[in-house]
C-alpha cells in the first residue's frame, strides 16, 4: 500500500532534485518522513504559454502512519491510498510440450514474448525473416542513399520489426505492472538515457531510432543467454496441422516442429496474411489507419507549442511535438509525430511505396513531421473478404510507386495549401525525405474517404494554430502502414486461435496492439498464458 499523490504541478525549470521537498510539502510531512517514493507519471502542460509546467503523479511510502496523512488530506482528490498489484509471471502449466515453442517475428511483441518464455525456461526458437539489426542498419542506409531495395532487410522487415525505425516512441495508454515491467526491460537493455526523462514515467517517452537497435540487440542476447535461439533470414511459408492441431511450420530454411507457435508477424507481412487465409486460420477484416504525412519546419512547431518564450523552453525541453484532432464524418488525427525528425520510405514489397516518420534520440533535425490519418471503416474496403483492406493499401501504394518513378523511390508530395484548394501540384518546399520528392496531386494515392477527411480537417487544424499549420507545410504520402487491416482471431482467455489450437496471434500485426509498448505487453501476456498451460520442455 502506498499513497498516490496526483497532479502536483511545477514549473518546467524546477529540477527533479527538488521533488522530495515539494512532495513532502504536499503531504504536510518532513522530507525525512519519505521512506520511498517514485514518479508514476510526468506530463508536460502546454496550456499556459507564460509558464509551462510539468504535472507529476507519485507513489509514496512514509516512515510513519500513512493512513493518518491521508485522513488529514480527506476531501483532496490529489491524495489517496493506492495499492498496485505486484508483477507476477511463473510457469505453472502441466500440459506436456513436446517441442520448444516457436515465435514468428522479432518485433516488440515477438521479442518480449520470447524473452519471458526464455526467462521461464522454455528455450523458445525465434524465426525472423529479415537480418540482424546491425546488417539491417547498413541496408537501410544504403537504400536511403539511393541504393537498391532489399526485400527482407528494410524499414519494416528485420530484427526489431517496424518499430526499430519508427522513432522509438514508448507511449502507451495502458498502465499497471505489466506495462511497467516492459518499460523496465527496455531501460535495462540500454534504453535509459542519462540526463533524459525516464522512460518509466515520462508521458511521451522517446528513445530514438539510433538507440532502439541497441535495445533490440540486448533483448535478443538475453534470449540466447537463457537458452533460446534466434534464426535470421528464415521466412515462415506455411503452417502444418494434423488432427486439427499444429505440428510445425515450413520455413525458407526447412521444417521446424512445434505444437505452440506465437504469431507476431507485424502489420506488413502480407504474404503471411495470404498464407494464413488460404490455410483457413480464422481472421477478420479490421478498420485501419490511412492518410498522409505532414511536415513543417521545427522552429514553427516550437513557436506554436512553447509560445513567446519558445527559445528558453527549447533549451530546457528540446524540440516540441504536438497532437491534433479534427472532427468530421471521419475524424482526422495526428499519429506518430516526429519532432526533429525525418520522413522515410515505409516499404516492404517491390513495386509499392508508402511513408513513415522517424527521429533520432536528440530530435535535432530542422524538420518536424506527423502522420495525418483517418480510421478507414470496413465498409470502405472495396471488397468483403478478409484481405480486402490489405488490397486497398496495395492499390494506392502501387500508384504511389508509379508516380514516384518506380525504383527511384521518390516520394509523392504536395503543398498542404494546394491540396486543400485543389490547386495543381507545384514544386514542394524542401523536405526531409532522403531520395527526393515528385510534385503530385495526393488525391491520386488516397481513397476518397481519406482524401475528403484530410481536406476537411486541415483547415480546422490551421485555425487551432492561428494560420500556421498550413503555411509552407508539405504533405507526402500515402501513410498506409499505421495499423493492420486484418485481425487474426483469438480467444480472449486462452489467447489461442479458435480454429488452430496452439497458435497464439500477438501484437500489432495480429490486430491487438498499436505501438511498441502495447505490442510488447501483448507479448508478455501471451508468454504468461503459455506458461500457465504448458510444462517446460525437457
Amino acid at each position: 500500500m502506498a499513497i498516490r499523490v496526483s497532479n502536483l504541478r511545477l514549473a518546467v525549470e524546477e529540477p527533479e532534485a527538488a521533488l522530495p521537498a515539494h512532495l513532502a510539502r504536499a503531504l504536510g510531512v518532513s522530507p525525512a518522513d519519505l521512506a520511498h517514493w517514485r514518479i508514476v507519471r510526468k506530463a508536460l502542460d502546454l496550456r499556459d504559454k507564460r509558464q509551462l509546467r510539468f504535472v507529476y503523479n507519485f507513489d509514496v511510502n512514509l516512515q510513519g502512519n500513512e493512513g493518518a496523512v491521508v485522513a488529514r488530506a480527506r476531501g483532496s482528490e490529489h491524495v489517496e491510498l493506492h495499492e498496485e498489484p505486484p508483477f507476477a509471471l511463473e510457469a505453472t502449466g502441466r500440459t506436456p510440450l513436446p517441442h520448444r515453442p516457436v515465435v514468428i517475428g522479432s518485433g516488440p511483441g515477438g521479442l518480449v514474448c520470447a524473452y519471458f518464455l526464455a526467462q521461464l525456461g522454455y528455450k523458445p526458437i525465434v524465426l525472423e525473416r529479415g537480418t540482424k539489426v546491425s546488417d539491417r542498419i547498413r541496408d537501410v542506409k544504403t537504400f536511403d542513399g539511393g541504393g537498391p531495395f532489399h526485400p527482407e532487410s528494410n524499414y519494416l522487415f528485420g530484427e526489431g520489426g517496424a518499430g526499430t525505425f519508427s522513432d522509438g516512441k514508448l507511449t502507451c495508454r495502458g498502465t499497471g505492472p505489466d506495462v511497467l515491467r516492459v518499460l523496465e526491460l527496455f531501460a535495462e537493455c540500454k534504453g535509459q538515457q542519462p540526463g533524459k526523462p525516464s522512460i518509466l514515467y515520462y508521458h511521451r517517452p522517446h528513445l530514438g531510432s539510433n538507440r532502439l537497435p541497441a535495445v533490440v540487440k540486448a533483448i535478443r542476447q538475453r534470449i540466447e543467454d537463457l537458452g533460446g535461439e534466434v534464426r535470421f533470414l528464415t521466412r515462415v511459408e506455411d503452417v502444418q496441422r494434423a488432427d486439427g492441431r499444429l505440428t510445425g511450420v515450413n520455413t525458407s530454411g526447412g521444417f521446424v516442429p512445434a505444437s505452440v507457435v506465437v504469431l507476431a508477424i507485424g502489420h506488413s507481412a502480407r504474404d503471411t496474411y495470404r498464407m494464413l487465409a488460404a490455410r483457413g486460420v480464422p481472421m477478420s477484416p479490421k478498420p485501419f489507419q490511412f492518410g498522409v504525412r505532414i511536415e513543417h519546419k521545427q522552429d514553427v512547431v516550437n513557436a506554436v507549442q512553447f509560445g513567446p518564450r519558445h527559445e528558453r523552453y527549447e533549451e530546457l525541453l528540446g524540440n516540441a511535438d504536438y497532437s491534433l484532432v479534427a472532427s468530421g464524418r471521419h475524424d482526422l488525427f495526428t499519429f506518430c509525430m516526429c519532432a526533429g525528425g525525418y520522413i522515410i520510405p515505409s516499404v516492404s514489397q517491390d513495386g509499392y511505396f508508402a511513408t513513415n516518420g522517424m527521429s533520432l534520440s536528440k530530435r535535432d533535425s530542422e524538420y518536424a513531421n506527423s502522420g495525418l490519418v483517418v480510421t478507414v471503416p470496413v465498409e470502405h474496403f472495396e471488397g468483403t473478404d478478409v484481405l480486402a483492406g490489405m488490397r486497398l493499401q496495395e492499390k494506392y501504394e502501387a500508384r504511389a510507386f508509379e508516380l514516384g518513378g518506380g525504383r527511384e523511390y521518390r516520394c509523392p508530395a504536395q503543398r498542404a495549401s494546394d491540396f486543400v484548394r485543389r490547386s495543381p501540384a507545384r514544386a514542394a518546399p524542401a523536405c526531409s525525405y532522403p531520395r527526393g520528392v515528385v510534385p503530385t496531386d495526393l488525391r491520386e494515392v488516397l481513397p476518397p474517404v481519406v482524401a475528403d477527411a484530410v481536406a476537411h480537417g486541415l483547415p480546422q487544424m490551421d485555425r487551432r494554430w492561428h494560420g500556421r499549420f498550413l503555411a509552407d507545410a508539405v504533405l507526402t504520402g500515402p501513410e498506409a502502414r499505421g495499423s493492420s487491416p486484418v485481425r487474426i482471431d483469438r480467444d480472449t482467455d486462452s489467447r489461442e486461435s479458435p480454429g488452430v489450437p496452439g497458435l497464439y496471434p500477438v501484437g500489432e500485426g495480429a490486430g491487438y496492439a498499436g505501438g511498441i509498448v502495447s505490442a510488447a505487453v501483448d507479448g508478455l501476456r501471451t508468454a504468461r498464458a503459455i506458461a500457465a498451460k504448458y510444462a517446460r520442455t525437457g
